[in-house]
Parts: structure tokens; C-alpha cells; sequence
């Protein structure tokens, strides 16, 4: 303000307006504050005094920093937390959302000294006010020690943070629940070398008062999760080659790492900075202003095909043109120059346009991928699709775009029905991609999976446990494949015209017999209208040998490649679904046949 005070305010998205909650009268290097759930009480921790000005005015008695804990309703009592030469963050937690009458709070401390403790705050209601119950010194408990790297996931009430060892550091997860208690949940060890002598603090607030500098030779790590039960650990590296950049992925949901060099043109020394990471949930970014944008698929990250590498005015975002930013949730990104928070997002007509306007098959297959799977799916959105793949059908030499179409649209439909689903259906048309990306080399090495260590956890960590019990046990035979289909199709079809030729009835064998009323017992279930349609589903699945059914009558070829689906589904899903039931399981393969075929 205009009096050289120092005020507190918290923002309200709705009147756009901030709601003043302190002020101090002098100008202050502010240098984090949380308000709690209750907004009752105010941590705040500032810089007295720079070390010029202690040495100027013999202050050496006197702490550089200070913590303060403020009641706020009414602006009444401050007491301090912290008097240190060090720097200190503090962060409320917020255990449920929307419960506004508790009468206990608790703080969480991070400290330049490596250390991070949380502090139980009582309060009592007196008169028209709120006050601190306890008058001595406050509960605190340690949390984590001896930590280079810490960030806090605010939405998920998570503590993320990394111990240096001398080989491979290691990556711990705190989780804080609703009934005041915290427990560490998670540990992975990271081959990440970290030398850094200054700790580096995510989400913690913004130090405006830290030179770049400084910031610039901290850990450039993130961590990121997503509502699937992906995790994954961002960090850029340091590189011996000017003009080039690299940063690494830790898939930890998947058990491997990748690390990509760019090699960039049209650059200057003073441009060159560090990559920045943002959480698009169903993507990562790796966003370097002025050159690249990184979309890296984190459902399916194996083929590099499905992620997508912008340049040029394809990678241009706007509003951010510095690599200051940081990512504190998902879809939304903090630019630290300016102050400013924004929503980011994927555009549904960029992805589109990107898609039109593509040459390479590894642009095209990554943005139909991700039209597919991520962008919200409408008739409007289907039919734009379809136009493409009828206009350049014939100018994609390393895929199928309409069986890419079909597949992954019928995963898209049907993984949001069932829990598992996801790991046990085709995503995509390709068993394998040898395609590059000009200017960019990957690395892939496999990595140690997490350690989870929890009790009845619901959300992401059991989902994070699933991903990781599928990476440990089945994998690589988790995804039904139609290859198997497509033999034992060209078997079972010498058998059927054996038998049909010969008219020999005793030949026919148990085994076709139930495949040919698996189909029977399928297209009584479907309404005559879906199953009419063109028998395309031979080329779906037999690609290579583009087989055309040459008579018109009752087509026995589509019956018993409909019923061999229908039986090979099932036992693929009763292998790795037994818990859900038969019943619902004959249910799930009867909609996705009825889905493939409404979808051809």
C-alpha cells in the first residue's frame, strides 16, 4: 500500500477481490503465510533484516527470520513460532474439506535446516473470539529430516520429499488424513544425483525475495500424480553439450525411467534455462518457452508414438514465456515472475487442427491418441475424426487409422464402467513403434518399483497399488490382444470348411459347436439394426491378409470370429477378473462386442 504497510489478503475467486485478514505496519519481505480451515489463525514467517542491514546497524544479536502465529478472529494475540537464521515455510492443513467448527488446527514447518515438523494448535471460543487454548509451548511432532527436496501436494494433503544417499537418493511420501494422524506411506529409490547443498522447497509458496539465481542451482524436480493411480517424478539434468537439454520421466506407477536429450537450434546462451513440468493429469509437459512442448502420455507411456512433441508455434503458450512456473495441482500452473495463477489445459480444437495439419504418421497417431483418450468424446468430435481418416486413409504407411480408431474408442466407452478394465483391454492398434523424433534421443531403463506401506487406503493409493501389482505379476499379458484371435480364426476356419465341405457331421466338434452359440447367443441379444452392418470386422482384425468374404449368404466366417472373440474375452477376463462375477463378466463382453460392432 501506499503507506508502506504489509498486508495479508486471501483471494476470492468469486468477487475477484481480496479478503484482507492482517496487516503489519512496515514494509515486510514476506516470505510465506497460510491462513487454517477456520480461518482463525495466521502463520507467517518473514525476513527481519537482510545480513547488510544486521551488520549495518549491529543487529547481530537479532534473528534474521521470524515465524509468527497470529489469532485472526478478532485480529488478537501473535505468538512466535520460530526465531532463526534460516529460512522457514509454513503450510496449514486442511484434513476435510468444509468442516468449519473444529476446534484444533495443525501447521506444518519447513525449514532450510532440513527438517520439517508439524505443530497441534488448540483453540477455544471466548466471548466473541477465538483464541489459543495452550499458553506454554505448543505439541509439535518431526516429520521428516535430513531432507534436500520437499513439496507439498495441497489437494491430496501429501508430503513428498527425497534423503540424499550416497549411491541413489530416496523418495519418501508422507500422508496426512482426516483424523489428525500421518503415517509414511511410500519410499522409492531414485538414480538421481543430488548435490545440492540448499534445500528446494515445492508448493510451499513462492520466496520472491530468493535471487534466480540461487533458484537455478536447486533440484529442478517435481512430482506429479494423477486420478488413475499414475506417479511419476520429473527432473531436469544437467547436460556437458551447449545447446541441449535433458530431463528425465520416472514412471514409478510403471517401473521404468526415460530420459530424453533435445538438441535445440536458434538458440543464445542467455535464453537457455530450464525445462519446466506440468501436470495435465492424463500428460506430463516438459515446456521449454521459445523451442519445445513436451506431452508425454503418463496411461501409456511405453510407445512414444502416443505422446506428442510440439515446436515451434505449435509449442507456444502465451501467457507463459518464462520457465519460472510452477505446477501446484493438476491443470493449473503458477507463473513465479508475475505472480499470477492459470488454468491449463489441452484445446480440443488445437489437438484437431495439429491433427488436420500433420505430415508424419508419429504426429498424426500421437494426436489421434490423444483425441481419443483425453479429449471429452462428442458426435460432433467422432464425425470431425472420421472425415480425417476418410481423407487420408491412404497416406498412413505405419498404422491402421481406422483400426486405431475403432480400438481405442472402444477402450475409451468401456474402461469407465468397470475398476481394472484399463489393464486388461487394447488401447491401441500397435504392438510396437521404431519411428524417432528428429532432434530428440530416449533413454528407457527399468527401475526398482515403490515400497507402499498402507492399510484399507481407498483412491489413488490403491489404484497406485494396483498399477504397481500389474507391472509386478502380468504385465506384459495383462492387455487382450487380438493376435491370438486372428490364429486360432484361420485354424478354427480350416476345421469348419473341413467338415462343411465333406458333410460330415459327427467332425464337428464340441468346441466349434459352443463357439458358433457363443455368436448365436450374441446377435439374439443385440438389436438387429447394430449387428447389420458391414462386414468389416474380418479386416479389423485380419489386417494382413485383407480377407473379403466372397459369398452373400449366411456369412459363417463373421459368426465364428464373433464367437471366438466372445469366448476369449471371457476367459481373459475371468483370469484376472474373478472377483467381479461370471454374470458380470458375460455382461462386459457382451457390450464389447456390441460396442466394436456399433463403432464399425
Amino acid at each position: 500500500g501506499n503507506q508502506r504497510n504489509t498486508h495479508i489478503g486471501l483471494y476470492d475467486l468469486q468477487t475477484k477481490q481480496n479478503e484482507h485478514l492482517y496487516m503489519f505496519e512496515r514494509d515486510l519481505r514476506i516470505i510465506s503465510c497460510s491462513v487454517n480451515n477456520e480461518r482463525t489463525l495466521l502463520a507467517v514467517s518473514f525476513r527481519q533484516y537482510t545480513e547488510e542491514e544486521r551488520v549495518s546497524q549491529l543487529l547481530q544479536s537479532v534473528s534474521k527470520y521470524l515465524t509468527l502465529l497470529i489469532e485472526i478472529h478478532p485480529i488478537n494475540n501473535v505468538r512466535v513460532l520460530k526465531a532463526v537464521d534460516s529460512c522457514v515455510r509454513v503450510q496449514f492443513l486442511y484434513p476435510v474439506e468444509g468442516r468449519n467448527t473444529s476446534t484444533e488446527s495443525h501447521l506444518l514447518l519447513a525449514s532450510e535446516d532440513k527438517y520439517i515438523e508439524q505443530f497441534d494448535i488448540h483453540v477455544v471460543a471466548e466471548e466473541h473470539k477465538v483464541v489459543i487454548q495452550n499458553s506454554g509451548q505448543l505439541p509439535r511432532a518431526r516429520v521428516a529430516d535430513d531432507l534436500i527436496w520437499a513439496q507439498w501436494d495441497m489437494m491430496e494433503q501429501r508430503l513428498f520429499y527425497i534423503i540424499p544417499k550416497e549411491s541413489k537418493s530416496t523418495l519418501k511420501c508422507v500422508q496426512f488424513y482426516p483424523d489428525e494422524n500421518f503415517n509414511s506411506i511410500l519410499e522409492s529409490h531414485l538414480d538421481i544425483s543430488v548435490n545440492d547443498t540448499q534445500v528446494k522447497l515445492v508448493n510451499f509458496g513462492y520466496d520472491y525475495c530468493q535471487g534466480q539465481d540461487v533458484a537455478s542451482k536447486t533440484l529442478n524436480l517435481q512430482v506429479f500424480t494423477n486420478k488413475a493411480g499414475g506417479l511419476c517424478v520429473c527432473c531436469s539434468l544437467a547436460s556437458d553439450v551447449p545447446d541441449e537439454i535433458m530431463y528425465s520421466i520416472h514412471f514409478l506407477h510403471k517401473g521404468y525411467n526415460k530420459t530424453f536429450t533435445v538438441s535445440l537450434e536458434r538458440t543464445e546462451s542467455h535464453q537457455l534455462k530450464e525445462v519446466a513440468f506440468m501436470n495435465l493429469d492424463y500428460y506430463v509437459a516438459a515446456y521449454l518457452p521459445g523451442q519445445f512442448l513436451h506431452l508425454l502420455n503418463i496411461q501409456h507411456p511405453d510407445l512414444l508414438c502416443h505422446s506428442l512433441f510440439l515446436t515451434g508455434e505449435d509449442a507456444r503458450i502465451d501467457m507463459l514465456q518464462n520457465c519460472s512456473i510452477q505446477s501446484p495441482r493438476t491443470s493449473t500452473v503458477l507463473d513465479c515472475h508475475v505472480g499470477s495463477v492459470y488454468a491449463v489445459s489441452i484445446s480440443d480444437s488445437a489437438v484437431l487442427q495439429f491433427l488436420q495439419n500433420s505430415k508424419q504418421d508419429r504426429e498424426r497417431l500421437a494426436a489421434l491418441h490423444c483425441a481419443l483418450l483425453y479429449l471429452q468424446h462428442t458426435e460432433d468430435l467422432e464425425m470431425q475424426i472420421i472425415w480425417w481418416i476418410s481423407e487420408n486413409l491412404s497416406t498412413c504407411h505405419s498404422f491402421d487409422p481406422i483400426q486405431e480408431f475403432i480400438i481405442a474408442s472402444l477402450y475409451c466407452r468401456m474402461c469407465p464402467e468397470t475398476y481394472n478394465l484399463d489393464k486388461l483391454l487394447p488401447y491401441t492398434s500397435l504392438l510396437d513403434w521404431i519411428g524417432i523424433i528428429p532432434g530428440v534421443t530416449c533413454a528407457t531403463e527399468i527401475i526398482a518399483l515403490p515400497v507402499l506401506e498402507f492399510q484399507n487406503s481407498k483412491g489413488f493409493w490403491e489404484k497406485l497399488n494396483s498399477n504397481l501389482e500389474s507391472v509386478k505379476y502380468a504385465e506384459p499379458h495383462l492387455h487382450y490382444h487380438n493376435n491370438v484371435l486372428r490364429r486360432e480364426w484361420l485354424c478354427s476356419f480350416g476345421d469348419f470348411c473341413l467338415f462343411t465341405n465333406q458333410r460330415e457331421e459327427r467332425r464337428t466338434t464340441a468346441y466349434l459347436r459352443n463357439i458358433f452359440e457363443n455368436a448365436k447367443n450374441w446377435l439374439k441379444s443385440c438389436h438387429t439394426s447394430i449387428v447389420s452392418c458391414p462386414r468389416m470386422i474380418l479386416a479389423l482384425f485380419i489386417s494382413e491378409e485383407r480377407l473379403v468374404p466372397l459369398f452373400q449368404e449366411e456369412d459363417y466366417q463373421q459368426q465364428l470370429l464373433m464367437g471366438l472373440m466372445v469366448a476369449q474375452l471371457k476367459d481373459h477376463l475371468m483370469r484376472h477378473l474373478q472377483y467381479v462375477g461370471k454374470k458380470k463378466i458375460d455382461q462386459i463382453v457382451l457390450d464389447y462386442v456390441a460396442n466394436l460392432v456399433s463403432l464399425i
